[in-house]
């Protein structure tokens, strides 16, 4: 299969996401991990006038996440909250419930933090039980 057919398979393929659930004053919300795409438009939404505003970033990563689940984008919902989009709402929806809003945050983040870093790597492989190969020396080489 070439390069060009692989990717064209691909194109129809819908990969499965990875979702957590966190339960937020007796509520299930549902956080799905965000697509590269889904990523970079939250990173577009959050600047404005040439500044990235990373409270708007965050409020719009957790909507991303979780618009599958909750109707963000309600029109009643944004009427009751005074909200002139849906990217304005977790902060309005989550205003008496700062430790609702930091969980779901902490969801997000945790849902999209797939990527190790290089001390993570280390420690998971020490703490691995599979064997490691012993490179060869100098002498065993000649």
């Amino acid at each position: 299969m070439s390069k060009l057919e692989k990717f064209l398979a691909k194109a129809n393929e819908k990969e499965p996401r990875k979702t957590i659930e966190e339960t937020i004053d007796g509520e299930i919300w549902e956080v799905r991990e965000l697509t590269f795409q889904e990523d970079r438009d939250c990173y577009r939404i959050a600047e404005m006038d040439g500044r990235f505003d990373v409270f708007r970033y965050n409020d719009a990563r957790m909507v991303k996440a979780t618009e599958h689940g909750f109707p963000w984008h309600n029109i009643d919902l944004l009427n009751a909250y005074r909200a002139k989009d849906k990217y304005e709402m977790p902060v309005k929806l989550f205003n008496q419930n700062k430790a609702g809003y930091q969980k779901l945050l902490a969801a997000v983040n945790k849902v999209n933090g797939s990527v190790q870093t290089e001390q993570e790597m280390v420690e998971e492989a020490k703490n691995s039980s599979d064997p490691t190969v012993k490179p060869p020396t100098s002498a065993e080489l000649s």
